[in-house]
């Protein structure tokens, strides 16, 4: 039961024949503890990430349409609701950015 655990603690449990050398010719091991939610927040947070980068990949042709597409006297107002978006898109993403500090904190203490 004792070498059962250590085996998953090492993370060595599909390779026991390396755990034995390890363990007797005294070389360190690690521990490798791998936390789903970590792997589901990371996922997530790649996935805004992505989010981001689409906008940006958009903003441009935003711009461009909006150009193309109003009159002289339209343009700033539509340049003005896209800069209000823009400023809410920056909150969010600071807001975000915010809690990643926080969680890279928690989790750096172990």
């Amino acid at each position: 039961m004792r070498f059962c655990r250590m085996l998953a603690e090492a993370g060595l449990e599909h390779n026991r024949s390396r755990f034995i050398v390890k363990r007797i010719f005294a070389e360190e091991f690690r521990v490798v503890r791998i936390d789903p939610t970590l792997g589901r927040y990371v996922t997530r947070l790649n996935q805004f990430y992505e989010q981001i980068q689409r906008v940006g990949n958009n903003y441009n042709q935003i711009v461009r349409a909006v150009n193309t597409h109003f009159s002289h006297t339209a343009i700033p107002r539509q340049v003005l609701l896209l800069e209000r978006r823009t400023r809410e898109l920056k909150a969010l993403s600071e807001q975000v950015i915010a809690l990643n500090r926080e969680l890279y904190e928690l989790w750096s203490r172990g």
